[in-house]
């Protein structure tokens, strides 16, 4: 069997050397690699810490200006065919200098690239905080979330129960996210332009329109042409 490589970008914000924030993000990677270790692909990770980037994001909120490592990291994130994003929640949100670096992306920065959301809290109160704030955001860059979010309470870390549960959360993610990736980066640019290609072609001999084959008995509901009139509504 031949062995495919996939390269997943964790970009975590540890505010310190030894955080759970940059525990979890191990934990995640290594459960990734072993979910694509079992369907014979190779899984390679880089993790950029946002902590190293803190005054080089102040200088570009201010100035506009992207510094040279800003660009290596967003070149980074561009290049790779998954992510996973990890940060500490402070207050019901991630810390806002973790949210700050994905704000300043460019608008479709992770199109086509699978995410997973992660994130640590003193307790399970902040265990939706990731999916409220970050969801929606990384949506918007076009990136196509999991969905399983992982949290990790102190709890979690500290008892054989709660870390069983951590456990099979991280595992849970993993796999969604190494499958997902493995089925996008199984069809490339060119098999999906070779299968608009043929849809076109094959809408233009039967007189049909582009794509139709695709929502052939799908109705519109936003198409003006099936929208009822409010009046008429009223008048039923």
């Amino acid at each position: 069997m031949t062995t495919k490589a996939m390269n997943i970008v964790a970009v975590t914000t540890s505010l310190s050397e030894d955080s759970t924030t940059l525990k979890l993000t191990d934990r995640i990677l290594a459960s990734a690699a072993s979910a694509g270790e079992s369907v014979s692909i190779d899984v390679s990770a880089e993790v950029i810490n946002i902590r190293n980037h803190a005054t080089a994001l102040t200088d570009m909120t201010l100035t506009g200006f992207r510094s040279e490592e800003l660009e290596a990291a967003f070149a980074t994130i561009a290049a790779a065919d998954a992510i996973v994003t990890v940060a500490p929640v402070y207050k019901a949100a991630p810390v806002g200098l973790h949210t700050l670096f994905w704000q300043l992306m460019d608008d479709k920065a992770l199109s086509r690239k699978p995410v997973l959301i992660a994130s640590t809290g003193g307790t399970a109160r902040h265990s939706l905080a990731g999916d409220a704030v970050l969801r929606p955001m990384l949506s918007y860059l076009k990136g196509i979330v999991v969905p399983t979010t992982v949290f990790a309470a102190t709890d979690d870390w500290g008892t054989v129960e709660g870390g069983r549960a951590l456990t099979a959360r991280i595992r849970q993610a993993g796999e969604e996210l190494v499958s997902l990736t493995a089925t996008i980066i199984g069809a490339g640019d060119d098999d999906l332009a070779e299968a608009a290609d043929l849809d076109s072609r094959a809408s233009a001999g039967s007189g049909a329109t582009p794509g139709a084959s695709a929502n052939r008995g799908i109705v519109d509901e936003f198409d003006p042409a099936n929208v009822t009139p409010f009046a008429q509504l009223l008048e039923g």
